[in-house]
């Protein structure tokens, strides 16, 4: 096993009885909101201990939450900017990409410790697994690349070429393919994992984030985070199917267990989108905390876990909780943008879409991104 090379040992960080869950009045599909670290982004369930971990981005910490009281537990301390979560319930570790360290920690779930941090290419931050095949799968945006990593000897294994930006990522372990979203290049790649080669390259429009996939549709989804929407692609063909209008700046996705329904999470509006996924339409939103991302179902109570950065919050949401309708779309939503010049904000200099679309700045949408 790999060692701690900043510092093994790592110690947990014990709360008192101040961080509990929050009640929440008025509205019954809401079970709780509970205190997490500062700014959390993934979230993962441990079934058999009934925990959850939760990323502190900016905490640089996993949050263990007790899904029975509904109430924060610890802190375990990680790398910079931990994003993306995953448990391996066979190893009983717990995996996060920091972000701004380069690293893969790696966390004894028994013990609540960190037991390891793997060096990977520049600014990870997204991850998949196939738990069949033993393969940890880690999209490094800075690197253009995506690391396999092997559950059980922490041994790099091989990489899969992907685009500036690559992040989020889904494997179809039926078809043994990766897809990874390329937040840069506006597209998603689709790799052959056993010739570790790219197949195509779809594009998808603007910023696309967070990913997910679904035998039973055949399709992966992906999040587009400028254009509010959610854009499908057949498994089978590769092709682009088209697009689902969800909320405000959808920067999380997740499948529930039978795979009828999607859930994207709306960093712009505080909302989760319940998806149809036979229908491929979304039924309403869910109002949740501010600056929501992750969400994952828990599959022993049904339940929803949203993970709100702008609030610092994990909403547990009731299995039969129900949306409110959305509004109807615009019908330039989805849409390329238009031309446009902008005043920059420090200098009052006009920027165009022209050298927007060349990278030379940013447009921040979200207050928390």
């Amino acid at each position: 096993m790999s060692g701690d090379p900043q510092g093994s040992g790592s110690t947990i960080e014990e709360l008192d009885g101040a961080f509990c869950q929050v009640p929440v009045e008025g509205f019954a599909g809401i079970i709780a909101h509970i205190p997490t670290g500062f700014d959390p982004e993934g979230a993962v369930v441990d079934r058999r201990r009934r925990l959850a971990y939760v990323t502190a981005s900016r905490g640089n910490a996993v949050t263990v939450i007790d899904l029975e009281r509904k109430t924060r537990v610890c802190d375990i301390p990680v790398g910079q900017e931990p994003t993306d979560i995953i448990y391996d319930e066979r190893s009983d570790r717990i995996f996060t990409c920091d972000s701004r360290s380069d690293l893969i920690s790696v966390i004894d779930a028994e013990a609540k410790q960190r037991i390891a941090q793997l060096p990977v290419p520049p600014y990870p931050s997204g991850m998949s697994a196939d738990f069949g095949r033993r393969r940890l799968y880690c999209g490094c945006s800075a690197g253009s690349v995506i690391v396999m990593i092997d559950f059980d000897t922490l041994a790099q294994v091989g990489t899969l070429p992907a685009e500036l930006g690559s992040g989020a990522t889904v494997i179809d372990t039926v078809r043994q393919r990766a897809y990874s979203s390329n937040f840069m290049s506006a597209s998603v790649s689709v790799i052959d994992i056993e010739r570790q080669v790219e197949l195509a390259k779809v594009p998808v429009g603007g910023a696309p984030c967070a990913m997910a996939i679904s035998q039973r549709c055949k399709e992966a989804y992906v999040a587009i985070s400028m254009e509010d929407c959610v854009k499908r692609i057949d498994l089978d063909t590769g092709e682009l199917l088209g697009a689902i209008h969800v909320g405000r700046g959808p920067v999380g996705a997740s499948i529930s267990p039978d795979e009828r329904r999607l859930y994207v999470g709306n960093r712009g509006d505080g909302t989760v989108s319940v998806v149809d996924a036979d229908a491929s339409l979304e039924l309403g939103r869910i109002d949740v905390g501010e600056a929501p991302a992750g969400c994952v179902v828990d599959e022993e109570e049904g339940t929803l876990l949203v993970s709100n950065a702008g609030s610092n919050t994990l909403t547990v949401l009731h299995p039969d909780a129900a949306p409110f309708a959305a509004a109807v779309a615009h019908p330039l939503v989805g849409q390329r943008l238009p031309p446009f010049m902008l005043p920059d904000l420090r200098t009052g200099r006009l920027r165009g879409s022209f050298e927007w679309a060349q990278k030379l700045y940013i447009i921040n949408f979200f207050a928390s991104w």
